[in-house]
């Protein structure tokens, strides 16, 4: 079953989860469904980054509209898909 995207405003990010905390993978986005295209790409280039992210738990998360912290992939990723 195919994950539906959120429609309500905000800045969506694809992220990890790992030991209870999470990183933002890729973002901000201004819609949910441009975060969940991302969420394979971004564990890829997260397991090339750090051999243990194999194990971690891969998804997306919506913030405020004015969070703007960039995603930690976004260079490897948002240039990929510039391509």
């Amino acid at each position: 079953m195919t994950q539906q995207p959120d429609t309500k405003p905000g800045a969506y990010y694809t992220t990890a989860l790992y030991n209870g905390r999470h990183a933002l993978l890729a973002g901000p986005f201004p819609n949910h469904a441009t975060a969940l295209a991302l969420v394979d790409k971004a564990r890829i280039e997260a397991e090339k980054v750090d051999p243990r992210a194999v194990w971690y738990a891969y998804g997306t998360a919506r913030f405020p509209e004015t969070f703007n912290e960039p995603g930690k992939l976004n260079t490897r990723l948002i240039n990929e898909e510039a391509q």
